[in-house]
């Protein structure tokens, strides 16, 4: 094979093993409420500070719906954080930090941009603690939006108890 056909096989094999965190249900009613709303808030902690700056809250963590595959539907946290990118930001060194700090939580990451002459570039991930977590790297403004694993009780539950 040559280099070229190294690297898709390498973007397939990333792709796949995304896909498939993404539609695994790790945790899924072995984890409790306190336990995923944890879990994602030290991630979405984990990697801002691995950027480092102030970050603001957008929303959550919030309480929503999710799917498990072969039982009733169950519940997952929200969390999304946002910040203005600092003059002199340098994106692909930050998305190469997250990709670190994930790797360091089991996350399996896979970097992506858009197409145009100067691409926008983030890093997306699953498992380990998350079903899904993305940081978008934009020149005027940083975000970070995960999602826990899903869990056995219902939203109208969570925000019942003033959780959600």
């Amino acid at each position: 094979m040559n280099g070229r056909s190294n690297t898709c096989v390498a973007v397939l094999v990333a792709t796949a093993a995304v896909l498939s965190a993404c539609s695994a249900d790790p945790g899924g009613a072995r984890a409790d409420a306190s336990e995923a709303k944890r879990s994602i808030v030290d991630v979405v902690e984990h990697t801002t500070a691995s950027i480092g700056g102030e970050w603001s809250v957008y929303s959550g963590p919030a309480a929503e719906s999710c799917d498990r595959a072969g039982a009733a539907p169950g519940a997952r946290w929200s969390y999304i954080v946002e910040r203005v990118a600092p003059a002199g930001a340098d994106p692909a060194a930050d998305v190469e930090r997250v990709e670190q700090a994930w790797e360091e939580q089991g996350i399996v990451a896979e970097r992506f941009e858009s197409g145009s002459a100067d691409p926008l570039l983030g890093v997306r991930g699953a498992g380990g603690p998350v079903t899904s977590v993305g940081f978008n790297a934009f020149p005027q403004r940083y975000s970070v939006t995960g999602e826990s694993t899903c869990f056995d009780r219902s939203v109208a539950d969570l925000r019942g108890a003033g959780e959600g």
